[in-house]
């Protein structure tokens, strides 16, 4: 495996029910626990920080196959700009398609921010590279192999 883990981040504001954005990161996650913690925004208003962390193999595999061929096409498309210098992968869902019980890529600030740690040896940017598109290689191939994720 060539992810280490993935940790998944959402906001939920004054305006929204904490609740249904817990449904949607618990649903995008697959986790069982979900750590709450609460800060201000620039004027003063409350936001509740959610966050989950998944560690298995089967979980971290199954975040990616949820997503699809396309939308795994497209972060082969855009890897270069996806992995930092400490090797984490980033992508982002739609915080109100989870909620509905859909996983999709998402834009904008309204989103489950989602980082994934590289596992590649020596740690360096260049080998992440290499090890999340073979990564996303093997993904996108199992998904054609079942005939779906179109």
């Amino acid at each position: 495996m060539d992810v280490a883990n993935l940790s998944f981040r959402a906001f939920s504001l004054a305006t929204e029910d904490p609740d249904r954005v817990e449904r949607a990161l618990r649903f995008a996650s697959g986790a069982k626990e979900i750590k709450r913690s609460t800060c201000s925004g620039y004027h003063g208003n409350p936001i509740m920080i959610m966050e989950a962390k998944i560690t298995d193999a089967k979980g971290i595999r199954a975040v990616f196959r949820s997503l699809g061929r396309q939308e795994l096409e497209m972060f082969l498309d855009t890897l270069d700009r996806r992995i930092d210098e400490d090797s984490f992968f980033f992508f982002r869902l739609d915080k109100q398609e989870a909620y509905l019980g859909k996983i999709v890529n998402g834009d904008g600030d309204d989103v489950i921010a989602v980082r994934a740690k590289i596992k590649s040896y020596p740690q360096n940017r260049e080998n992440a590279l290499a090890s999340m598109e073979k990564f996303l290689r093997s993904e996108i191939e199992r998904i054609s192999r079942r005939g779906d994720g179109e």
